[in-house]
Protein backbone atom coordinates (compact mmCIF):
# COMPACT_ATOMS: atom_id res chain seq x y z
CA UNK A 1 0.00 0.00 0.00
CA UNK A 2 1.26 3.42 -0.88
CA UNK A 3 0.40 6.20 1.45
CA UNK A 4 -0.09 10.07 -0.35
CA UNK A 5 -0.97 12.06 2.54
CA UNK A 6 -3.89 10.72 4.15
CA UNK A 7 -5.03 8.28 0.96
CA UNK A 8 -3.69 5.19 0.84
CA UNK A 9 -3.10 3.70 -2.92
CA UNK A 10 -2.86 -0.17 -4.08
CA UNK A 11 -1.47 -0.52 -7.21
CA UNK A 12 -2.42 -4.12 -6.86
CA UNK A 13 -6.13 -4.00 -6.72
CA UNK A 14 -6.15 -0.09 -8.39
CA UNK A 15 -7.88 1.16 -5.65
CA UNK A 16 -7.72 4.45 -3.42
CA UNK A 17 -8.59 4.62 0.13
CA UNK A 18 -9.30 7.04 2.73
CA UNK A 19 -9.47 5.99 5.83
CA UNK A 20 -10.33 2.01 5.03
CA UNK A 21 -13.33 3.00 2.81
CA UNK A 22 -12.52 2.31 -0.84
CA UNK A 23 -13.01 5.49 -3.25
CA UNK A 24 -14.06 5.92 -6.54
CA UNK A 25 -11.76 6.48 -9.39
CA UNK A 26 -11.94 6.31 -12.96
CA UNK A 27 -9.67 4.27 -15.19
CA UNK A 28 -7.83 7.03 -16.80
CA UNK A 29 -7.38 9.16 -13.28
CA UNK A 30 -6.10 5.88 -12.03
CA UNK A 31 -3.90 5.24 -14.48
CA UNK A 32 -2.14 8.63 -14.72
CA UNK A 33 -1.62 8.41 -10.57
CA UNK A 34 0.12 5.11 -11.57
CA UNK A 35 2.71 6.94 -13.95
CA UNK A 36 3.44 9.49 -11.79
CA UNK A 37 3.60 7.42 -8.77
CA UNK A 38 6.11 5.27 -10.75
CA UNK A 39 8.20 8.64 -11.55
CA UNK A 40 9.05 8.74 -8.20
CA UNK A 41 9.13 11.85 -7.41
CA UNK A 42 10.24 13.47 -10.87
CA UNK A 43 8.63 15.78 -13.53
CA UNK A 44 6.43 13.80 -15.80
CA UNK A 45 5.91 15.80 -19.24
CA UNK A 46 2.22 15.99 -20.41
CA UNK A 47 3.20 13.50 -24.14
CA UNK A 48 4.45 11.07 -21.53
CA UNK A 49 1.61 10.70 -19.36
CA UNK A 50 -0.89 11.31 -23.17
CA UNK A 51 1.33 8.56 -24.83
CA UNK A 52 1.70 5.97 -22.23
CA UNK A 53 -2.60 6.78 -20.83
CA UNK A 54 -3.93 6.95 -23.56
CA UNK A 55 -1.83 5.05 -26.29
CA UNK A 56 -2.43 5.24 -30.42
CA UNK A 57 -5.04 7.83 -29.77
CA UNK A 58 -5.18 11.76 -30.18
CA UNK A 59 -6.69 12.81 -26.60
CA UNK A 60 -6.58 16.43 -26.19
CA UNK A 61 -4.31 18.39 -23.42
CA UNK A 62 -8.09 19.35 -21.47
CA UNK A 63 -8.92 15.98 -21.16
CA UNK A 64 -6.02 15.40 -19.45
CA UNK A 65 -6.37 18.58 -16.85
CA UNK A 66 -10.01 17.20 -15.92
CA UNK A 67 -8.62 13.84 -14.89
CA UNK A 68 -5.82 15.64 -12.93
CA UNK A 69 -8.52 17.61 -11.26
CA UNK A 70 -10.45 14.86 -10.28
CA UNK A 71 -7.36 13.47 -9.17
CA UNK A 72 -6.83 16.45 -6.80
CA UNK A 73 -10.09 16.65 -5.78
CA UNK A 74 -9.93 13.05 -4.41
CA UNK A 75 -7.23 13.76 -2.55
CA UNK A 76 -8.84 16.41 -0.59
CA UNK A 77 -6.66 18.42 1.44
CA UNK A 78 -3.47 16.09 0.18
CA UNK A 79 -4.11 17.66 -3.49
CA UNK A 80 -1.16 19.83 -2.96
CA UNK A 81 0.94 16.99 -3.47
CA UNK A 82 0.03 16.53 -7.16
CA UNK A 83 2.20 19.20 -8.60
CA UNK A 84 1.62 20.91 -11.82
CA UNK A 85 4.71 22.65 -13.56
CA UNK A 86 3.81 25.36 -15.70
CA UNK A 87 4.32 24.60 -20.09
CA UNK A 88 6.20 21.14 -18.75
CA UNK A 89 3.75 18.55 -17.22
CA UNK A 90 3.34 17.07 -13.44
CA UNK A 91 5.24 15.58 -10.50
CA UNK A 92 4.20 13.49 -7.66
CA UNK A 93 6.14 15.83 -4.70
CA UNK A 94 6.19 12.98 -2.37
CA UNK A 95 9.10 10.80 -3.16
CA UNK A 96 10.10 8.88 0.14
CA UNK A 97 6.48 7.19 0.69
CA UNK A 98 6.22 6.29 -3.24
CA UNK A 99 9.94 5.38 -3.53
CA UNK A 100 10.10 3.52 -0.66
CA UNK A 101 7.06 1.17 -1.48
CA UNK A 102 7.55 0.66 -5.39
CA UNK A 103 11.29 0.08 -5.36
CA UNK A 104 11.89 2.68 -7.80
CA UNK A 105 14.66 4.36 -5.90
CA UNK A 106 17.68 3.82 -7.41
CA UNK A 107 20.51 2.73 -5.39
CA UNK A 108 23.04 5.12 -4.12
CA UNK A 109 26.99 4.14 -3.98
CA UNK A 110 29.09 4.57 -1.53
CA UNK A 111 30.61 7.68 -2.60
CA UNK A 112 27.26 9.57 -2.99
CA UNK A 113 25.67 8.32 1.44
CA UNK A 114 29.26 10.08 1.62
CA UNK A 115 28.29 13.07 0.16
CA UNK A 116 27.79 15.97 2.97
CA UNK A 117 24.28 17.68 2.26
CA UNK A 118 26.11 21.01 1.98
CA UNK A 119 29.46 21.94 -0.12
CA UNK A 120 29.39 25.47 0.67
CA UNK A 121 32.40 26.36 2.11
CA UNK A 122 32.26 27.46 5.90
CA UNK A 123 32.79 31.22 7.41
CA UNK A 124 36.14 32.21 8.64
CA UNK A 125 35.56 35.88 8.97
CA UNK A 126 32.29 37.55 10.45
CA UNK A 127 30.31 39.51 7.55
CA UNK A 128 30.68 42.69 8.86
CA UNK A 129 27.68 45.15 8.47
CA UNK A 130 25.51 43.09 6.88
CA UNK A 131 22.68 42.01 8.82
CA UNK A 132 19.89 44.09 7.05
CA UNK A 133 21.03 43.00 3.78
CA UNK A 134 21.36 39.31 5.04
CA UNK A 135 17.48 39.72 6.41
CA UNK A 136 16.39 40.91 2.96
CA UNK A 137 17.92 38.38 1.46
CA UNK A 138 16.64 35.35 2.96
CA UNK A 139 13.38 37.42 3.21
CA UNK A 140 13.39 37.27 -1.07
CA UNK A 141 14.40 33.72 -1.10
CA UNK A 142 11.29 32.81 0.84
CA UNK A 143 9.06 34.66 -1.63
CA UNK A 144 11.35 33.81 -5.01
CA UNK A 145 12.44 30.86 -6.20
CA UNK A 146 15.48 32.66 -8.10
CA UNK A 147 16.79 35.74 -6.35
CA UNK A 148 20.11 37.23 -7.77
CA UNK A 149 22.57 39.21 -6.06
CA UNK A 150 23.15 42.19 -8.17
CA UNK A 151 26.15 44.73 -7.82
CA UNK A 152 29.57 46.14 -8.53
CA UNK A 153 32.61 44.15 -8.60
CA UNK A 154 34.01 44.17 -5.23
CA UNK A 155 30.99 44.88 -3.42
CA UNK A 156 30.54 41.93 -1.40
CA UNK A 157 28.02 39.76 -3.64
CA UNK A 158 29.86 36.23 -3.04
CA UNK A 159 30.21 36.50 0.62
CA UNK A 160 26.73 37.94 1.36
CA UNK A 161 25.37 34.84 -0.51
CA UNK A 162 27.05 32.25 1.27
CA UNK A 163 26.57 33.93 4.18
CA UNK A 164 22.84 33.46 3.37
CA UNK A 165 23.32 29.65 2.13
CA UNK A 166 24.72 29.19 5.16
CA UNK A 167 22.50 30.47 7.54
CA UNK A 168 19.62 28.53 5.71
CA UNK A 169 21.28 24.55 5.44
CA UNK A 170 19.13 22.84 8.18
CA UNK A 171 15.71 24.46 6.04
CA UNK A 172 16.84 22.26 2.95
CA UNK A 173 17.83 18.75 1.85
CA UNK A 174 20.78 19.90 -0.04
CA UNK A 175 22.42 23.04 -0.41
CA UNK A 176 25.16 22.95 -3.66
CA UNK A 177 27.75 26.36 -4.09
CA UNK A 178 28.92 26.00 -7.96
CA UNK A 179 31.66 28.87 -8.60
CA UNK A 180 31.56 29.48 -12.25
CA UNK A 181 34.68 32.46 -12.57
CA UNK A 182 36.47 29.20 -14.03
CA UNK A 183 34.28 28.95 -16.84
CA UNK A 184 35.88 29.85 -20.10
CA UNK A 185 33.23 29.54 -23.18
CA UNK A 186 29.67 29.58 -22.53
CA UNK A 187 29.49 26.15 -23.86
CA UNK A 188 30.59 25.43 -20.44
CA UNK A 189 28.76 26.51 -18.47
CA UNK A 190 26.19 23.14 -17.87
CA UNK A 191 29.55 21.10 -17.36
CA UNK A 192 30.33 23.36 -14.68
CA UNK A 193 26.84 23.21 -13.16
CA UNK A 194 26.14 19.71 -13.00
CA UNK A 195 30.13 18.89 -11.57
CA UNK A 196 29.18 21.54 -9.38
CA UNK A 197 26.18 19.85 -8.10
CA UNK A 198 27.57 15.96 -8.20
CA UNK A 199 30.55 16.99 -6.14
CA UNK A 200 32.79 16.96 -8.97
CA UNK A 201 32.04 13.74 -10.42
CA UNK A 202 29.89 14.42 -13.46
CA UNK A 203 30.90 11.99 -16.36
CA UNK A 204 29.71 11.76 -20.29
CA UNK A 205 27.58 14.24 -21.66
CA UNK A 206 25.49 16.57 -19.87
CA UNK A 207 22.12 17.91 -20.55
CA UNK A 208 19.24 20.10 -19.06
CA UNK A 209 16.75 17.19 -18.59
CA UNK A 210 19.75 14.96 -16.82
CA UNK A 211 20.35 17.98 -14.07
CA UNK A 212 16.48 18.17 -13.76
CA UNK A 213 16.42 14.70 -12.91
CA UNK A 214 19.27 13.94 -10.82
CA UNK A 215 17.73 16.60 -8.59
CA UNK A 216 14.35 15.40 -8.38
CA UNK A 217 11.83 17.46 -6.18
CA UNK A 218 14.32 17.49 -3.51
CA UNK A 219 13.71 20.53 -1.70
CA UNK A 220 17.09 22.04 -2.88
CA UNK A 221 19.36 25.35 -2.96
CA UNK A 222 21.78 25.55 -5.22
CA UNK A 223 24.22 29.35 -5.46
CA UNK A 224 25.82 29.74 -8.74
CA UNK A 225 28.02 32.37 -7.96
CA UNK A 226 29.94 34.59 -10.74
CA UNK A 227 27.56 34.71 -13.52
CA UNK A 228 27.91 37.45 -15.63
CA UNK A 229 30.14 36.26 -18.14
CA UNK A 230 27.93 33.04 -19.25
CA UNK A 231 24.65 35.34 -18.16
CA UNK A 232 22.43 33.80 -20.93
CA UNK A 233 23.22 30.25 -20.22
CA UNK A 234 22.66 30.96 -17.07
CA UNK A 235 19.32 32.49 -17.38
CA UNK A 236 18.18 29.84 -19.89
CA UNK A 237 19.05 26.99 -17.05
CA UNK A 238 17.58 28.41 -14.35
CA UNK A 239 14.29 29.12 -16.01
CA UNK A 240 14.24 25.62 -16.60
CA UNK A 241 15.37 23.87 -13.50
CA UNK A 242 13.30 25.86 -11.52
CA UNK A 243 10.42 25.30 -13.88
CA UNK A 244 11.34 21.25 -13.32
CA UNK A 245 11.17 21.47 -9.37
CA UNK A 246 8.49 23.54 -6.99
CA UNK A 247 10.92 22.44 -4.30
CA UNK A 248 13.85 24.29 -5.73
CA UNK A 249 15.61 27.60 -5.22
CA UNK A 250 18.23 29.19 -6.70
CA UNK A 251 20.63 32.03 -5.33
CA UNK A 252 22.86 33.86 -8.12
CA UNK A 253 25.20 36.31 -7.85
CA UNK A 254 26.47 38.72 -10.73
CA UNK A 255 27.20 41.95 -11.88
CA UNK A 256 24.23 42.28 -13.74
CA UNK A 257 20.63 40.96 -13.38
CA UNK A 258 19.97 37.29 -15.55
CA UNK A 259 16.68 39.01 -16.68
CA UNK A 260 15.04 35.35 -16.53
CA UNK A 261 11.36 34.62 -15.43
CA UNK A 262 10.87 33.79 -12.08
CA UNK A 263 13.80 36.17 -10.93
CA UNK A 264 13.63 38.53 -8.06
CA UNK A 265 16.91 40.82 -8.13
CA UNK A 266 18.41 42.16 -4.87
CA UNK A 267 21.22 45.18 -5.37
CA UNK A 268 23.97 44.87 -3.16
CA UNK A 269 24.54 48.25 -1.64
CA UNK A 270 28.10 49.29 -0.23
CA UNK A 271 28.87 49.51 3.47
CA UNK A 272 28.31 52.57 5.01
CA UNK A 273 30.83 55.11 5.31
CA UNK A 274 31.07 58.60 7.13
CA UNK A 275 29.93 62.00 6.23
CA UNK A 276 32.92 64.23 5.88
CA UNK A 277 31.92 66.29 9.19
CA UNK A 278 31.18 62.99 11.19
CA UNK A 279 32.21 63.09 14.46
CA UNK A 280 34.72 60.38 16.27
CA UNK A 281 31.84 58.10 17.21
CA UNK A 282 29.99 58.48 13.98
CA UNK A 283 33.04 57.49 12.30
CA UNK A 284 33.61 54.29 14.06
CA UNK A 285 29.32 53.19 14.23
CA UNK A 286 29.72 52.77 10.08
CA UNK A 287 30.26 49.65 8.62
CA UNK A 288 32.72 50.04 6.35
CA UNK A 289 35.11 51.54 9.07
CA UNK A 290 34.19 48.75 11.29
CA UNK A 291 35.32 46.32 8.20
CA UNK A 292 38.44 48.54 7.39
CA UNK A 293 39.83 48.35 10.56
CA UNK A 294 38.90 44.57 11.35
CA UNK A 295 41.31 43.73 8.56
CA UNK A 296 43.96 45.88 9.30
CA UNK A 297 44.56 44.69 12.80
CA UNK A 298 44.97 41.21 10.71
CA UNK A 299 47.75 42.69 9.12
CA UNK A 300 49.29 45.01 11.29
CA UNK A 301 48.37 43.87 14.93
CA UNK A 302 49.51 46.92 16.59
CA UNK A 303 46.93 49.38 14.41
CA UNK A 304 44.89 51.11 16.84
CA UNK A 305 42.21 53.94 15.47
CA UNK A 306 42.65 56.58 17.88
CA UNK A 307 43.39 60.38 17.56
CA UNK A 308 43.69 62.32 14.06
CA UNK A 309 43.77 57.94 12.55
CA UNK A 310 40.08 57.88 13.12
CA UNK A 311 39.23 60.80 10.95
CA UNK A 312 42.11 59.78 8.28
CA UNK A 313 40.17 56.12 7.90
CA UNK A 314 36.45 57.91 7.58
CA UNK A 315 38.57 59.19 4.14
CA UNK A 316 40.09 56.24 3.11
CA UNK A 317 36.53 54.31 3.34
CA UNK A 318 34.42 57.82 1.80
CA UNK A 319 37.17 57.89 -1.22
CA UNK A 320 36.79 53.97 -1.40
CA UNK A 321 33.31 53.93 -1.93
CA UNK A 322 32.70 51.49 1.04
CA UNK A 323 33.63 48.70 -1.31
CA UNK A 324 35.15 45.77 0.79
CA UNK A 325 37.33 44.53 -1.76
CA UNK A 326 39.08 48.13 -1.64
CA UNK A 327 38.51 48.02 1.56
CA UNK A 328 40.25 44.77 2.31
CA UNK A 329 43.42 45.91 -0.04
CA UNK A 330 43.73 49.12 1.43
CA UNK A 331 44.24 47.65 5.25
CA UNK A 332 46.62 45.47 3.77
CA UNK A 333 48.63 48.39 3.19
CA UNK A 334 48.32 49.84 6.36
CA UNK A 335 51.45 47.88 7.94
CA UNK A 336 53.97 49.45 5.20
CA UNK A 337 52.45 52.97 4.82
CA UNK A 338 50.66 53.66 7.82
CA UNK A 339 46.93 55.78 7.66
CA UNK A 340 48.34 59.01 6.54
CA UNK A 341 50.84 57.82 3.61
CA UNK A 342 47.90 55.40 2.64
CA UNK A 343 45.34 58.29 2.30
CA UNK A 344 47.95 60.62 0.41
CA UNK A 345 48.17 57.67 -2.11
CA UNK A 346 44.95 57.40 -2.93
CA UNK A 347 45.04 59.17 -5.87
CA UNK A 348 47.18 56.68 -7.25
CA UNK A 349 45.10 53.87 -5.81
CA UNK A 350 45.40 51.47 -9.04
CA UNK A 351 49.25 51.36 -8.00
CA UNK A 352 48.83 50.79 -4.28
CA UNK A 353 45.85 48.69 -3.88
CA UNK A 354 47.72 45.64 -5.58
CA UNK A 355 48.21 43.52 -2.32
CA UNK A 356 45.03 40.74 -2.48
CA UNK A 357 45.67 37.27 -1.30
CA UNK A 358 47.70 35.10 -3.40
CA UNK A 359 45.27 32.52 -3.45
CA UNK A 360 42.28 34.51 -4.47
CA UNK A 361 40.95 35.14 -8.22
CA UNK A 362 43.32 37.60 -9.96
CA UNK A 363 40.28 39.81 -10.43
CA UNK A 364 40.78 40.04 -7.21
CA UNK A 365 44.26 40.59 -6.13
CA UNK A 366 44.46 44.26 -7.43
CA UNK A 367 41.52 47.01 -7.80
CA UNK A 368 42.30 47.71 -11.41
CA UNK A 369 41.85 43.58 -11.91
CA UNK A 370 38.48 44.19 -10.52
CA UNK A 371 37.35 46.37 -12.94
CA UNK A 372 39.02 45.65 -15.68
CA UNK A 373 37.09 42.60 -15.15
CA UNK A 374 33.69 44.56 -15.66
CA UNK A 375 35.76 46.41 -18.08
CA UNK A 376 35.77 43.55 -20.60
CA UNK A 377 31.78 42.76 -20.71
CA UNK A 378 30.88 46.20 -21.93
CA UNK A 379 30.47 47.18 -25.62
CA UNK A 380 32.16 49.23 -27.37
CA UNK A 381 29.09 51.81 -27.26
CA UNK A 382 29.35 51.29 -23.20
CA UNK A 383 32.69 51.71 -23.48
CA UNK A 384 33.11 54.98 -24.96
CA UNK A 385 30.03 56.37 -22.94
CA UNK A 386 31.46 55.44 -19.26
CA UNK A 387 35.01 57.20 -20.32
CA UNK A 388 33.25 60.42 -21.50
CA UNK A 389 31.07 60.90 -18.20
CA UNK A 390 34.08 60.08 -16.28
CA UNK A 391 34.28 64.20 -16.31
CA UNK A 392 31.30 64.80 -14.02
CA UNK A 393 32.29 64.67 -10.34
CA UNK A 394 29.15 64.46 -8.90
CA UNK A 395 25.98 63.47 -9.69
CA UNK A 396 24.22 64.79 -12.82
CA UNK A 397 21.15 63.71 -15.27
CA UNK A 398 20.61 62.15 -18.63
CA UNK A 399 20.59 64.73 -20.94
CA UNK A 400 23.74 65.92 -19.43
CA UNK A 401 25.31 63.08 -20.17
CA UNK A 402 24.35 63.29 -24.37
CA UNK A 403 25.35 66.47 -24.22
CA UNK A 404 29.20 65.83 -22.81
CA UNK A 405 29.03 62.53 -24.76
CA UNK A 406 27.84 62.93 -28.04
CA UNK A 407 30.44 63.51 -30.64
CA UNK A 408 30.48 62.42 -33.99
CA UNK A 409 30.38 58.98 -33.42
CA UNK A 410 27.24 58.55 -30.90
CA UNK A 411 23.85 60.56 -31.03
CA UNK A 412 21.56 60.61 -28.01
CA UNK A 413 19.65 57.58 -28.09
CA UNK A 414 23.16 55.70 -28.47
CA UNK A 415 24.31 57.25 -25.09
CA UNK A 416 20.95 56.60 -23.82
CA UNK A 417 21.11 52.97 -24.39
CA UNK A 418 24.55 52.68 -22.98
CA UNK A 419 23.55 54.44 -19.90
CA UNK A 420 20.84 51.73 -19.57
CA UNK A 421 23.11 49.46 -20.17
CA UNK A 422 25.77 50.84 -17.56
CA UNK A 423 23.06 50.86 -14.93
CA UNK A 424 22.64 47.06 -15.40
CA UNK A 425 26.44 46.35 -15.13
CA UNK A 426 26.81 48.05 -11.76
CA UNK A 427 29.10 50.15 -13.63
CA UNK A 428 26.95 53.73 -12.93
CA UNK A 429 24.40 54.36 -9.84
CA UNK A 430 21.42 56.01 -10.15
CA UNK A 431 18.89 57.51 -7.63
CA UNK A 432 15.47 58.76 -8.33
CA UNK A 433 15.19 62.79 -8.16
CA UNK A 434 11.69 63.84 -8.42
CA UNK A 435 10.26 63.26 -11.78
CA UNK A 436 14.24 62.69 -13.10
CA UNK A 437 16.76 60.36 -12.36
CA UNK A 438 20.29 61.07 -11.29
CA UNK A 439 23.54 58.86 -12.22
CA UNK A 440 26.81 58.96 -10.46
CA UNK A 441 29.83 56.60 -10.59
CA UNK A 442 32.03 55.37 -7.29
CA UNK A 443 34.82 57.72 -7.28
CA UNK A 444 37.11 54.44 -8.14
CA UNK A 445 35.40 53.48 -10.68
CA UNK A 446 35.46 57.57 -12.30
CA UNK A 447 39.18 57.05 -11.59
CA UNK A 448 39.51 54.21 -14.05
CA UNK A 449 37.05 55.86 -16.64
CA UNK A 450 39.22 58.63 -16.19
CA UNK A 451 42.36 56.75 -17.36
CA UNK A 452 40.30 54.65 -19.89
CA UNK A 453 39.59 58.53 -21.25
CA UNK A 454 43.15 59.88 -21.02
CA UNK A 455 44.15 56.70 -23.11
CA UNK A 456 41.39 57.05 -25.91
CA UNK A 457 43.13 60.41 -26.33
CA UNK A 458 39.59 62.15 -26.25
CA UNK A 459 40.13 63.70 -22.69
CA UNK A 460 40.59 67.58 -24.54
CA UNK A 461 37.83 67.48 -26.26
CA UNK A 462 35.31 65.58 -23.39
CA UNK A 463 36.77 68.19 -21.30
CA UNK A 464 35.76 71.32 -23.00
CA UNK A 465 32.18 69.70 -23.71
CA UNK A 466 31.54 69.23 -20.11
CA UNK A 467 32.66 72.98 -19.57
CA UNK A 468 30.89 74.37 -21.90
CA UNK A 469 27.57 72.49 -20.99
CA UNK A 470 28.14 73.58 -17.01
CA UNK A 471 28.73 77.25 -17.91
CA UNK A 472 25.69 77.27 -20.37
CA UNK A 473 23.28 74.63 -18.40
CA UNK A 474 24.84 74.07 -14.75
CA UNK A 475 23.20 70.42 -15.26
CA UNK A 476 25.95 68.69 -12.73
CA UNK A 477 24.69 68.79 -9.23
CA UNK A 478 28.27 69.26 -7.74
CA UNK A 479 29.20 72.15 -9.41
CA UNK A 480 32.87 72.29 -8.01
CA UNK A 481 34.57 70.38 -10.42
CA UNK A 482 36.51 73.01 -12.61
CA UNK A 483 38.05 72.26 -15.81
CA UNK A 484 41.64 73.21 -14.03
CA UNK A 485 41.01 70.65 -12.18
CA UNK A 486 39.47 67.75 -14.43
CA UNK A 487 43.01 68.05 -16.19
CA UNK A 488 45.16 67.73 -13.30
CA UNK A 489 42.58 64.26 -12.58
CA UNK A 490 43.24 63.21 -15.99
CA UNK A 491 47.02 63.78 -15.63
CA UNK A 492 46.73 61.55 -12.52
CA UNK A 493 45.02 59.06 -14.93
CA UNK A 494 47.90 59.10 -17.28
CA UNK A 495 50.34 58.53 -14.57
CA UNK A 496 48.65 55.75 -12.85
CA UNK A 497 48.50 53.98 -15.96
Amino acid sequence: MIKIGHVDVSLERRQLYLKGEPLHVGTRAFDILEVLIKAGGNLVSKEEILRRVWPETIVEESNLQVHISLLRKLLGDDRGFIKTIPGRGYLLACPDEIEGRTGTRRSKSANEESLPLSNVPPGHMPLIGREKALGDVKSALDAAPLVTLVGAGGIGKTQLGLEAARSLISLYTEVRYVNLSTVERPESTLNAIAEGLAGGRSKGVVTVACLIQAIGCRKTLIMLDNCEHVIQEVASICEQLVESNPNLTILATSREPLRARFERIYRVPPLEVPSEDAERDDILRCSAVDMFVSRAHVYAPYFRADGESTALIGTICRRLDGLPLALELAAARVAALGISELVAQLDQRFCVLTGGPRTAPARQRTLKAALDWSYQFLCQQERTVLRRISVFRGAFHLNAACEVAALEDLCATDITEAIAGLVSKSLLMFAPSGSLMTYHLFETTRAYALQMLVESGESEIVVRRYEYFQSTRGAVTDESNTTATLYDQTSLALQDG
